[in-house]
């Protein structure tokens, strides 16, 4: 399996101490191995840790998606894998594509 080897430079978002740091992230194996600071005029996209739901059912949160999502984002969560299964048993295909 090939390992991805890059350099990105990016505005590394803090959220710790909420702040923005110019920086470029070195990529080796397929894991970071670096983040050093830059200059700020290079970096023109944002880098920032995230949480990914790996299986959720948002019907359970009795949300729309759209509520549901500007409620996890806040908690840092940037993506979710839903399993739709639920909705596609009372609502059928439509409840699906919703």
């Amino acid at each position: 399996m090939n390992k991805a080897h890059f350099k990105k430079k990016a505005l590394l978002v803090d959220i710790v101490k909420r702040r923005i740091i110019p920086s470029e992230v070195t990529v080796e194996d397929g894991m970071i191995a670096a983040i050093l600071p830059c200059e700020a005029a290079e970096c023109k996209n944002y880098l920032m840790p995230g949480f990914i739901d790996a299986h959720v059912h948002v019907e359970s949160s009795l949300l729309i998606p759209s509520e549901f999502a500007i409620l996890s984002v806040v908690h840092g969560m940037v993506a979710t894998v839903s399993d739709p299964h639920e909705i596609a048993n009372v609502c059928g295909m439509e409840g699906v594509y919703y």
